[in-house]
């Protein structure tokens, strides 16, 4: 289910124990509103705790089952969140399932995994909650009705900064203190904020990118690489770029100039130079490029890379490489 359906859900009946399969560790967050509105448990004081499996491993099995009969003098409600649950013991398991199996329990425990095939082969005594991976149409629709965006930049912050929602959450902080919540946020501010660069302008690394302009774009990312953007950020600058590309290049047969620019989100002014730079590129580079973004997206969220030179092999793959291939 998409998390805006998990926010209004009405369980049939309420459960001590929940599995919670969430990819997005901001939404995991959020959810904690929801469990306390589905718990069922009287109104009062509540008492939210987040361990990692191996923590929650080193709580005794007793201390759980009195925590789950007693209430506490100032009636305090209690919701555990429990992540990495693949790494949960069989006996931690057989616990979980007397929790479950006791009346009216003043605890709440939710186990989070961002696949559903670790619980696959637990009991089927626990609900499992899964919310659906997050498209950027979804992203999208997520920064509107939280921070009440329009549309436009909504997609725009989308297409630019990408999906991860704590990264966003950020972002648009940023950009209220930038606006002083004075006036709505617009693509400007976007692009003097989070795009910044004092040696080149907003649209410099499009430029360069569309271009084939290989020492250019690795300039640029530079230049914002040490002025302090995100290098997720910039990859997502990247990434925006070669989908329009690829866009404009399924229509570039059979669409103006205009027309093209219109469907790829390109300003009119640019039009034609985004159709001729449609017309220069292969399908097979752009399909490679993908593949080299998508690396790249990984190495950055889950290793340790130089990001400058990383950068650099990247785009000279995705552009000189690829044009020494199809000149030799």
């Amino acid at each position: 289910m998409k998390f805006w359906e998990f926010r209004q859900i009405q369980p049939k009946q309420s459960s001590n124990v929940y599995v919670f399969v969430c990819e997005d560790d901001f939404l995991v967050e959020e959810s904690r509103v929801v469990w306390q509105r589905i718990s069922g448990m009287p109104a009062g004081e509540w008492v939210f705790k987040k361990y990692s499996a191996k923590e929650f491993e080193e709580i005794p099995s007793s201390r759980l089952i009195d925590d789950a009969l007693t209430r506490s003098l100032f009636t305090e409600n209690r919701l555990i969140i429990v992540t990495d649950v693949a790494r949960l013991t069989k006996a931690r398991i057989e616990v979980l399932g007397k929790v479950q199996s006791l009346p009216d329990a003043s605890l709440r425990i939710v186990l989070v995994t961002d696949t559903r095939k670790p619980v696959e082969s637990w009991p089927k005594i626990f609900p499992v909650i899964e919310i659906d991976s997050l498209r950027p149409a979804d992203v999208a629709r997520w920064l509107m009705d939280r921070y009440k965006l329009t549309p436009q930049i909504a997609r725009y912050l989308t297409d630019n900064v990408g999906t991860d929602l704590y990264q966003l959450h950020n972002e648009v902080e940023k950009l209220q203190t930038y606006t002083g919540n004075a006036r709505p946020i617009e693509t400007r501010d976007v692009d003097v904020l989070i795009l910044r660069s004092e040696q080149f302008g907003a649209f410099d690394l499009d430029d360069a990118v569309l271009a084939g302009d290989y020492k250019k774009a690795v300039q640029v990312v530079g230049a914002m690489l040490d002025e302090g953007v995100e290098p997720l950020i910039a990859l997502s600058r990247i990434v925006r770029v070669w989908r329009q590309l690829f866009i404009g290049k399924s229509l570039v047969d059979r669409k103006n100039a205009k027309e093209i620019a219109a469907t790829a989100l390109i300003p009119a002014w640019k039009a034609a130079d985004f159709a001729a730079s449609c017309k220069r590129f292969e399908w097979r580079q752009l399909a490679a490029g993908f593949r080299l973004l998508l690396n790249a997206d990984r190495a950055l969220k889950t290793s340790t890379p130089n990001p400058e030179g990383y950068f650099d092999v990247m785009l000279w793959k995705m552009m000189v490489n690829w044009a020494m291939q199809v000149e030799g």
